[in-house]
């Protein structure tokens, strides 16, 4: 189907076809309208161009009359007298039996004498329908005066062929009386005008049909040429079905709709102008003049459509490329006045929108209630308006809609939905396309916060991969020197700190890494069966010297019976190691340490309460950041990663934590789920 689409050889055959189909259809076409009239008439008597015909012979055996009646005058010069006897002659030659099928009697007035004829006895038998007609002599010379009439309107004929008329008081001279008519068509023998109206008005009775069909039938192809041709327009080959406008193309509309209306005017004009010279050669039913009517009208008329086609083709392409409105002054002045319009109208806040909405209703109410003729066919116009103004706020209402629920969507964190905009009204598809943005600036945000925390992350764990081996060398030179013999206080004073120093660099390191893991999600969790209160009482067993060294006293507060969760017992060991380590860190010396644990539907809480030894003057959402300390002066050993690490892995196991900060009072709440 491309290929058919793109050659330039099919496109120029079928011009040429679609040319050579146009005229054929227009040529069969004007035989059609030719032959219409005489498709319901009996014989060629019933046409104008027998009437026509009949009166040139009429004309003739006038004017071979008159020429006789001017040989008798006496004071004729014998030039004068050649020329009427060689015009006789002529006439006499041309009415000949063997040279016309038109058959007559000239008679004296009263029908006594023959005087001129060219058929004996027997007209009646030989013509199909016997006319009569009247001359009367004026001046010496005889002059038609009155109409011819059929045989069947003649009273008495064989006595006196005059009496046929009822008023004969003009016919105060001598006149003629003729008796005529043409010869059935089976007994045409003569070549003459006649025969040729007969074959031409047999050739309409028999091949109206075909001319009808012929005409249709080329048309049909034409108008499928036409298509064809205005499908493939614009198509270049070997280019990628890539439209490309033409030189003709880029020439502005309106330029076309000129030529177009100059040419139509002329052939109009044409037309107009030889309508009678046309209609008077058509009623002469000659084969000769309509086949040259026929050809010459379907020559004007190709061209016009050859001109149409282009036209249409010109405009295809423009539709196809998008540039209709580009190279048309017309749309480029309808284009600007509307962009001014709508840009006005947009430009405008919404309350104002709604009071010029409001008012165009009012008027158009008006308009339907009380202006004539829209008064005659109520309520219809009304019902109409107000279906139409129900449709409008139906679609403002929709379109309202899909707005709100897309909002609702991102509102409940789907980032990647998009508001479909593209046929919502003006300030909703507007509104649309800011709810659409800030999504896009939400997701860009959230990306880029994800990206730093993987970066984050990532260098936090290769930092503590590298701190290991150089750390791990310190541990264990620092445990070979004190395996060695040092006599020197200060050397023993310096092993032990750097035996304590190094223990918590690699505490520091190992929280680094394990936090890093945490937020990232990437640690293992192997969630089972697990008792609350054994682990908390293993936890406690562990801690009781460290709090027993700052003066704390733990109240723990348990339910009856054992509370078993779901949650990997390693990870949630670390938890509990994080919240009494803190304490043992930053708990007021000398205070006690409230321990509870609760069961709820479906899920276990345990809560730690102590007095904070520093105050307290930061919001706990910013306690549970890494690096940050409760006291700002960092001289304990904390990391200030216990909290951050607590959460992380709380969270991994399905549970929530949460702080409460009231005063000095410091609370820590680890929810985990409930096994069963």
């Amino acid at each position: 189907m491309h290929r058919l689409q793109e050659s330039l050889s099919l496109r120029f055959a079928g011009w040429i076809l679609f040319l050579i189909a146009l005229f054929t259809s227009v040529f069969y076409g004007c035989q059609t309208l030719i032959a219409l009239p005489y498709v319901n008439l009996n014989s060629i008597e019933d046409t104008d161009a027998f009437y026509l015909l009949i009166k040139e012979h009429e004309d003739r055996l006038i004017e071979y009359t008159n020429c006789m009646l001017s040989l008798e005058q006496e004071d004729l010069s014998y030039v004068e007298k050649q020329r009427y006897q060689n015009q006789m002659n002529r006439i006499q030659e041309e009415m000949q039996q063997q040279n016309t099928n038109f058959r007559f009697r000239l008679l004296s007035w009263d029908g006594s004498q023959v005087v001129l004829e060219n058929v004996g006895e027997g007209i009646e038998e030989q013509v199909q329908t016997l006319f009569y007609a009247t001359f009367e002599q004026r001046d010496s010379a005889l002059v038609q005066e009155s109409y011819e009439i059929s045989a069947d309107e003649v009273y008495a004929v064989e006595l006196e062929p005059a009496m046929a008329f009822s008023d004969k008081s003009n016919l105060t001279q001598e006149g003629l009386v003729l008796c005529y008519g043409v010869v059935k068509p089976e007994w045409m023998t003569a070549t003459d005008d006649f025969s040729d109206l007969q074959q031409v008005f047999e050739s309409c009775q028999h091949q109206f049909t075909g001319y009808v069909v012929a005409s249709l039938g080329t048309l049909g192809i034409a108008l499928l040429l036409l298509v064809y041709l205005l499908w493939g327009a614009g198509y270049q080959p070997d280019n990628n079905r890539t439209l490309v406008a033409s030189w003709q193309d880029r020439v502005f509309l309106e330029f076309w709709l000129l030529l177009l209306f100059v040419l139509s005017i002329c052939i109009v004009s044409i037309m107009l102008e030889y309508e009678g010279v046309v209609w008077q050669m058509i009623s002469y039913m000659q084969r000769g003049i309509l086949t040259g009517i026929c050809l010459g009208t379907g020559a004007l008329v190709t061209g016009w459509g050859y001109f149409v086609a282009l036209f249409l083709r010109t405009v295809a392409v423009r539709c196809k490329t998008k540039t209709l409105v580009q190279y048309s002054l017309i749309g480029r002045v309808i284009r600007w006045i509307y962009r001014l319009i709508r840009d006005f109208f947009l430009g405008l806040p919404l309350i104002w929108k709604v009071i010029l909405g409001f008012c165009g209703y009012v008027a158009c109410v008006f308009m339907v209630d009380y202006l004539y003729p829209l008064t005659e066919y109520a309520p219809v116009p009304g019902l109409c308006l107000n279906l139409v103004v129900m449709l409008l706020l139906c679609r403002w209402a929709y379109g309202f809609w899909k707005v709100r629920r897309g909002a609702e969507i991102i509102a409940a964190g789907n980032l990647n939905h998009r508001i479909e905009t593209e046929r919502l009204p003006a300030d909703l598809k507007r509104h649309g396309e800011i709810l659409n943005n800030i999504s896009n600036g939400l997701t860009c945000a959230m990306d880029e916060k994800m990206k730093s925390e993987r970066f984050k992350a990532e260098l936090i764990t290769n930092v503590s991969h590298d701190l290991k081996t150089p750390l791990t060398s310190i541990i264990n030179y620092v445990n070979l020197l004190k395996t060695t013999e040092q006599t020197d206080p200060k050397a023993l004073e310096y092993i032990e700190v750097l035996e304590r120093k190094s223990q918590r660099l690699r505490k520091l390191t190992e929280d680094l890494v394990e936090a890093s893991k945490a937020s990232t999600g990437v640690l293992k969790v192997n969630r089972e069966r697990i008792g609350m209160g054994q682990l908390l009482d293993q936890a406690l067993g562990e801690y009781e010297e460290k709090l027993q060294a700052k003066q704390l006293q733990v109240v723990c507060t348990l339910p009856e019976g054992e509370s078993y969760v779901y949650a990997d017992g390693r990870h949630l060991w670390r938890v509990i190691d994080n919240l009494l380590g803190n304490c043992s860190k930053y708990a007021l010396e000398g205070t006690r340490v409230y321990i509870e644990v609760e069961r709820a539907q479906g899920s276990v809480s345990l809560s730690i309460k102590n007095i904070s030894r520093e105050p307290l003057n930061i919001p706990p959402e910013r306690l549970m950041e890494r690096f940050v300390r409760g006291e700002e002066s960092r001289t304990t050993e904390g990391s200030g990663l216990g909290l951050s690490i607590a959460k992380n892995l709380t969270e991994l196991q399905g549970g929530t934590f949460q702080l409460v900060v009231d005063g000095d009072l410091f609370k820590a709440i680890v929810t985990v789920p409930q096994a069963t």
